[in-house]
């Protein structure tokens, strides 16, 4: 009986201490979550082995994929000569809303396969993308 009288205030104490604040909470509210965007997907309609008969080569890019933000889409491109892997100039990014887009790969060294890539991001959260290359040559 003197254990249980000496434990009681223990007991007490742990309750006491365990009631809710004067705030009216005992738990933190949790924020509201951000919604996730709907990851990039895009087609294009060009293939590996492309030729082009100029030292540019238009490519349609397809949003297949909900449009992941009201702010929209960022395009890139890039073009790696595969005979020296030299990194060829390109023209500036392109950011918009629309689902389709036509871009253009600028400065084929003449008669030198290359590596063309697109890139499409979401401007309001740029790790989510995706790319797709192809193989071209300005003949």
């Amino acid at each position: 009986m003197k254990k249980i009288i000496a434990f009681l205030p223990i007991l007490v104490g742990s309750f006491i201490s365990c009631s809710k604040s004067s705030d009216g909470g005992g738990t933190t509210p949790t924020p509201p979550s951000t919604p996730t965007e709907t990851p990039v997907a895009f087609t294009i309609n060009a293939s590996n082995n492309s030729v082009s008969l100029t030292n540019g080569y238009a490519v349609t890019v397809t949003l297949t994929s909900i449009m992941p933000s009201s702010k929209g889409i960022t395009i890139e491109t890039t073009l790696v000569d595969q005979t020296n892997s030299a990194n060829i100039a390109q023209s500036a990014a392109v950011t918009g809303t629309a689902a389709i887009n036509n871009i253009q790969f600028i400065n084929l060294p003449q008669q030198h396969w290359c590596t063309a890539t697109v890139k499409v991001s979401s401007v309001a959260t740029p790790s989510n993308s995706a790319s797709q290359s192809f193989t071209v040559v300005y003949k």
